[in-house]
């Protein structure tokens, strides 16, 4: 199937315009180029409203939106798993502007070395823009989020992720991650292929 990806910015109806959840399947790809390489961010199965997805290669369990339970390090590749009681929440559809919500959650660290702690997001959709990246040019909604994670100890981190999201992708066309610990990730769609199997 070929790579579905326009080759210019797609304009909203009108830029009040809503994006309602996407419909994802059981192996969905996009491919992302970080650092200069090119990676697969999939969806590897899905199962009683949870999903396994592959994150550019770092494995994690998400909600059927892409909001995180089980995270994993997305520059160490030797960290522990952390799991939150509930999804983190980056993607809190329907996205429109000027849209903002927060949430709380409990993590655990699970490992060698077991830790527990509090975390909350704070998003904010700023508007549609357009933006430019190897797979062409879209319009799509800019959103920020910032996290903060507490735990014992004095266990404190934070971290922001701005994205844009295109809905004729299903996805963010742009991802930019900056955490105190974990550093940052920039990634930008290179080709997307909805799976063709209708789960």
């Amino acid at each position: 199937m070929p790579s579905v990806v326009p080759t210019k910015a797609a304009v909203a109806d009108s830029d009040k315009a809503q994006i309602a959840k996407p419909t994802l399947r059981t192996g969905d790809v996009w491919v992302d180029r970080i650092q200069g390489s090119d990676r697969e961010f999939r969806i590897e199965n899905i199962h009683d409203g949870t999903m396994d997805v592959s994150f550019w290669g770092t494995e994690m369990t998400t909600d059927d939106a892409l909001n995180v339970i089980v995270y994993r390090s997305l520059t160490q590749a030797s960290s522990e798993p952390s799991k939150s009681d509930k999804p983190e929440i980056w993607f809190a559809f329907p996205l429109y502007p000027g849209k903002t919500w927060e949430d709380t959650f409990n993590w655990e660290l699970l490992g060698a070395a077991p830790a527990k702690g509090k975390g909350g997001d704070r998003g904010t959709v700023l508007g549609w823009e357009d933006v430019t990246v190897p797979a062409g040019t879209f319009h799509a909604l800019k959103v920020v989020v910032s996290s903060r994670f507490y735990g014992a100890g004095g266990y404190n981190d934070d971290a922001t992720l701005t994205f844009w999201y295109a809905p004729e992708v299903n996805r963010f066309v742009k991802f930019d991650y900056r955490d105190t610990y974990d550093g940052a990730v920039l990634a930008e769609l290179v080709s997307y292929k909805p799976s063709a199997r209708s789960n």
